[in-house]
């Protein structure tokens, strides 16, 4: 009876970590980019592009057109092993790894590397300061007079927020899908005040998701006591 009930416990936790695993594989949307460190001599490691996956069976990746396959031919190889890391971001950031082996590599049409769908991966948190939800309107802009933005501005929303950074939402417009990195100002408009209050950041990443461009910004260190009083001001614990 207790072999049968710790078989059971073993079968449930198996399906349990095959859904963590799913639910970290499935970020790993076409276009993204992922560090691959293949094993061999030194450390060797390459920024391929992901094709698609086969959940349970495989991820495919592209070979970095920049690079010449053939001073890679020897770690290229069925069966090498390989790291994959990447980052996922969302209330936390995390970083996500895991073991895996090359399955096979095709060079035409395209220079293709399929890896062994994982059966373990391991994650650590990026964040210090975890992220409140909200959904505070706000417009981003490289330039800024006085107490306004000038220049080319994006409006969206603030939909989580540290006393670090935030993440920032827009939609694009006119084919715009990228934010390149760089420093900005953020107007962030409070409800009950006249003037928006405008703070100094730098955007970190961005990724595009159902329709949206979600930019990962930093707060600049002379920001720190105006976030400090907005999050006050919204009730937000900044411990």
């Amino acid at each position: 009876m207790n072999a049968v009930s710790s078989s059971k416990k073993n079968v449930k936790m198996l399906g349990y970590e095959s859904q963590v695993i799913n639910e970290f594989i499935n970020h790993l949307t076409p276009g993204k980019v992922i560090d691959l460190q293949l094993s061999g001599p030194g450390s060797v490691r390459i920024k391929p592009t992901v094709i698609g996956l086969d959940l349970g069976r495989y991820l495919l990746v592209k070979f970095p057109s920049k690079l010449n396959s053939a001073d890679y031919k020897d770690v290229m190889v069925t069966g090498n092993g390989a790291i994959v890391r990447f980052i996922v971001e969302g209330e936390h950031g995390e970083c996500v790894a895991f073991a895996t082996t090359i399955q096979h590599v095709l060079t035409v049409p395209e220079r293709l590397i399929f890896l062994n769908y994982p059966t373990r991966i391991e994650k650590r948190q990026l964040r210090t300061h975890q992220r409140e939800k909200t959904h505070l309107p706000a417009h981003i802009s490289q330039t800024k007079t006085n107490n306004a933005l000038t220049g080319s501005s994006i409006g969206g929303y603030i939909v989580d927020i540290s006393l670090q950074g935030c993440q920032f939402s827009f939609k694009a417009v006119g084919g715009q899908s990228a934010v390149k990195k760089c420093p900005i100002y953020i107007a962030i408009t409070l409800v009950g005040y006249d003037e928006p209050l405008i703070v100094s950041a730098h955007v970190k990443n961005h990724r595009i998701e159902n329709g949206l461009i979600l930019v990962g910004i930093m707060f600049d260190e002379s920001s720190q006591k105006s976030i400090s009083s907005l999050l006050d001001e919204l009730a937000i614990d900044t411990d």
